[in-house]
């Protein structure tokens, strides 16, 4: 009796991409030299369109390689394997693409910085824009940088804060922290201390290990809104916890010599300083105190007091002088504030100044002492210090309201000064650790320090 001699049938394929030749085992008697087939390949056998050069019939005792040795073809080619195979060349293509544009984004990036660096900005943003387009999240935000600072021109902060907007939306944690920066001041958008805290929070989740230049300004923002409760309610503790990693993170900015270190320092320390002093605060007494020196250089306090005119656009003598120095995001926000009355007083944020905020009050023009001047002084001091103890502002510093070009004899403006102050702490004990009289010459000073008898005095 003969035995069927069974015949394995051996296809012998090839690959586009290499053009090398490997074994394939069929059933299908039909495949032909120039079929394209469907083969697993690789040790999770995903599927591959290769192309038969050769087919080959072998009995058991003749077959090339063995046969548990060997896959075998899964079918021929069908519509659906071609859509397959463009959509997964189309999705290759892409991702080749995506990593060209990358490495291009970089190179565009770093001769933006190059030519930033030399103080071509037009350059610079030029190199900014391409890398943006790219989708390079840092050139996004260094073009906000750009026009926040006005670098080719007049600063734009609608598209400073686009391109901060942009940058933090591809998870770039310097563009995310800009963005709490408008938020907080104000700068284009409106004032929101709780969208400000919520970017900060975001900034942090975006670090990464090439962001340690930004970290203590972010620990920094933290710090702030945890002590302020801006956006957040109030816990000491946190921004303990905040302004320890923004002092440790300044050390690296003071390795890499950033230009801001010795102002951040700064900022870090007295921030730092009036946390544990609210931490560590065991009794009700208030300081008063005398200081000769010029306002706008006061750092010891949470807000510093401005003799205003009635429009808050800023004027001569200390108005004028905050108004320098603080520079033109105040009078943006003060812009909105539509003025204010003689005695009353309204609030901002301190921008360029060393203090977090500034109130503003209007003192009364001296007109003989018959058209109720004293009451109205009176007013500037109590609801100033009524509205720093809304904003639980524990330090305040204020000048001689009045006695300069609006003519206030001093000895009777400082009178009021003194009672007022000296009545309103007595009758809210423990709500300010500080009130200063900051006087900038030493007439007023000697009239001041007659008066209360001593420089210090505690309440």
């Amino acid at each position: 009796m003969s035995e069927t001699i069974e015949n394995y049938i051996y296809c012998r394929v090839i690959f586009e991409e290499n053009g090398k030749s490997y074994y394939y085992l069929t059933d299908d008697e039909e495949i032909k030299p120039l079929d394209l087939v469907v083969v697993p390949v690789g040790i999770d056998g995903h599927e591959k369109i290769a192309q038969v050069i050769k087919v080959e019939k072998y009995t058991i005792h003749t077959v090339p390689y063995p046969l548990d040795k060997i896959k075998k073809i899964i079918r021929k080619c069908k519509l659906t394997d071609f859509r397959k195979l463009e959509n997964k060349l189309a999705e290759d293509k892409l991702k080749r693409e995506s990593i060209d544009d990358e490495e291009l984004s970089i190179d565009l990036l770093n001769l933006g910085v190059q030519a930033y660096r030399r103080g071509d900005y037009e350059i610079a943003k030029e190199y900014y824009e391409d890398a943006a387009q790219l989708g390079n999240s840092q050139a996004a935000c260094n073009l906000g940088y750009i026009y926040a600072y006005g670098r080719t021109g007049v600063k734009d902060s609608e598209r400073a804060f686009y391109y901060f907007v942009q940058a933090s939306l591809d998870g770039n944690s310097n563009g995310s922290y800009k963005v709490g920066d408008a938020y907080f001041y104000g700068d284009f958008v409106e004032k929101n201390k709780l969208l400000a805290f919520k970017y900060y929070q975001i900034s942090e989740e975006q670090l990464g290990p090439e962001d340690l230049d930004i970290r203590s300004d972010i620990y920094y923002r933290l710090a702030l809104c945890y002590h302020q409760g801006a956006g957040v309610v109030p816990d000491d503790m946190g921004a303990l916890t905040y302004i320890n990693l923004a002092q440790t993170s300044a050390y690296y900015d003071r390795l890499i010599g950033k230009y801001n270190y010795e102002e951040l320092k700064r900022k870090i320390e007295n921030l730092r300083e009036k946390i544990l002093l609210n931490l560590n605060h065991v009794d009700n007494k208030t300081k008063i105190r005398l200081l000769k020196a010029d306002i706008t250089k006061v750092d010891n306090v949470d807000a510093i007091v401005n003799a205003a005119n009635t429009s808050l656009l800023g004027g001569g003598g200390v108005d004028g002088a905050i108004h320098r120095v603080a520079g033109p995001l105040l009078l943006k926000e003060c812009r909105q504030l539509n003025g204010c009355e003689v005695g009353q007083a309204k609030i901002t944020s301190g921008y360029n100044l060393p203090v977090e905020y500034v109130i503003h009050t209007v003192g009364p023009i001296w007109k003989g002492g018959n058209a109720d001047e004293s009451q109205l002084l009176a007013a500037c001091y109590r609801n100033s210090l009524h509205l720093a103890q809304k904003c639980n502002i524990r330090k305040i510093a204020f000048p001689a309201i009045s006695t300069g070009i609006y003519g206030y004899p001093v000895v009777e403006a400082t009178k009021i000064a003194f009672q007022i102050v000296k009545e309103y702490v007595q009758d809210n004990p423990g709500d300010f650790d500080l009130v200063e009289f900051v006087l900038f010459d030493d007439s007023t000073y000697n009239v001041y320090l007659k008066e209360t008898g001593s420089n210090l005095i505690e309440l």
